[in-house]
């Protein structure tokens, strides 16, 4: 809701720029044409929030975490401009008038855009889009929540109490949500009748706090993961969707066969670069964990020296930093897509020796094999990869620091959420988004 609010506030901006626009230059025009014009920039405005949408201008987490960039503002601002361009010199081919688009259209985004930045930097400041909370209980997850929050800015959160009470008045006044401890019924069984009365009659949202973690950060609760019924409830109650899996093996074969002519021009670069100046072998086969914990081979381009290959200190070779950077190590990976080891979107394979000892130290970390894995994922758009486990299963569980497993944990809490979530838009979310991310710094994953 608050998307489509702002969605309408942009639409609202961008037509009253452009009339204002118009008129300091006084541009003598019929309204007929203003009209017509009026018609073609819906256009540019709807093409203007696509682009918008996939640099994360729309996506209220960034927002409240002040993360929108000049350099962000800039490349998005380029690609509108060029695309506009495009299609306003197509239209006038056809002979149709058009509001001279070097000044005006060049005019128009540059002062949309500066409306758009500055509303997006003043977004977590306004009130009325502040969520507001109140919680009862306690739990790690909730612990989660009020730290989050307090990062985001975004949120108001009120205590409610271990318990909620009968002869106490709350305030119902802009209250979002209410959420409980997932253990709350089970340790207060009395607490159910009271609930009912103060919140449930009354029309309030009410949640757990699984649940309200889940809907707000787009990932899971480090605490739900231990929580097997709620995975139950979550990935096993879940219907398989025979549509999706046939649409998502078919857009995996056909991108990887258009991009395999492509990807291959660039292959023999990256071989021929690899040989001369690492000299190292180019291609290497890794042992990674598939489709229901099978082995499968995954093919890469080096860009770590032999050596270090399992280790949690990689020696990144003298190019291997720039295919990293682009991610042009994964091109050898489309051979993995055609064979059908893969999926385009899917939570990353790691290594098999590292999927079995995670395994030992993460509840229910098996899940994320339940689903074929992918060349990008949720996780890989969220969160910079954690180190390489593979060296700590020669460690005995004394040597281990308290937060050893907290990158794996963060990685593992996404990869779930996509598993509940998946869908055809949500692939091509994550692919999109890939693809603007080998250009864009990383600066917002955690």
């Amino acid at each position: 809701m608050k998307r489509l609010i702002l969605f309408g506030l942009d639409f609202v901006a961008f037509f009253t720029i452009l009339f204002v626009t118009v008129s300091v230059r006084r541009l003598e025009i019929d309204g007929w044409t203003y009209f017509n014009n009026c018609k073609i920039f819906l256009f540019v405005f709807f093409l203007t929030s696509f682009v918008l949408w996939l640099f994360s201008f729309y996506d209220f987490k960034a927002l409240r975490k002040r993360t929108i960039s000049y350099k962000t503002l800039a490349i998005a601002w380029t690609a509108c401009v060029l695309l506009s361009s495009s299609f306003f010199y197509f239209l006038s081919g056809y002979g149709l008038p058009l509001l001279t688009p070097k000044a005006i259209l060049v005019a128009v985004l540059t002062l949309y855009f500066a409306y758009i930045y500055w509303v997006r930097r003043s977004y977590f400041n306004l009130n009325f889009v502040k969520v507001n909370l109140l919680l009862f209980g306690e739990s790690k997850t909730l612990d989660e929540l009020r730290r989050e929050c307090k990062i985001s800015r975004g949120f108001t959160v009120c205590e409610g109490g271990l318990v909620p009470q009968a002869d106490t008045k709350y305030p119902y006044k802009n209250l979002d949500w209410v959420v409980f401890s997932s253990k709350l019924f089970k340790e207060h069984p009395q607490a159910w009748p009271v609930i009912v009365e103060k919140f449930i009659a009354r029309g309030v949202y009410v949640d757990t706090d699984f649940n309200v973690y889940e809907r707000l950060f787009r990932r899971v609760s480090r605490e739900s993961i231990g929580d097997e019924m709620w995975l139950l409830r979550g990935i096993g109650a879940r219907r398989e969707d025979a549509m999706y899996n046939m649409l998502k093996r078919c857009m995996d074969f056909a991108a990887a066969v258009c991009l395999l002519p492509f990807c291959a021009v660039a292959g023999v670069f990256i071989y021929g670069m690899i040989k001369l100046i690492d000299k190292e072998e180019p291609l290497f086969t890794q042992k990674r964990t598939g489709l229901l914990g099978k082995t499968i081979t995954l093919y890469k381009f080096r860009t770590i020296k032999s050596k270090g290959q399992e280790s949690d200190k990689e020696q990144i070779t003298r190019t291997g930093k720039y295919w990293r950077r682009f991610r042009l190590d994964e091109i050898p990976q489309l051979i993995n897509v055609l064979k059908g080891d893969i999926s385009l979107v899917g939570p990353r394979p790691i290594w098999t020796s590292e999927f079995e000892f995670l395994n030992q130290h993460i509840p229910n970390h098996a899940v994320r094999s339940v689903v074929k894995p992918g060349i990008t994922g949720w996780a890989q758009l969220n969160f910079k990869a954690p180190i390489t486990y593979v060296n700590f299963r020669h460690k005995t569980p004394e040597a281990f620091e308290p937060n050893a497993f907290d990158g794996a944990f963060t990685r593992f809490s996404y990869d779930v959420w996509y598993i509940q979530n998946r869908s055809f838009l949500l692939d091509l979310e994550i692919i999109i988004k890939t693809g603007i991310r080998m250009f864009i710094k990383d600066s917002h994953v955690a």
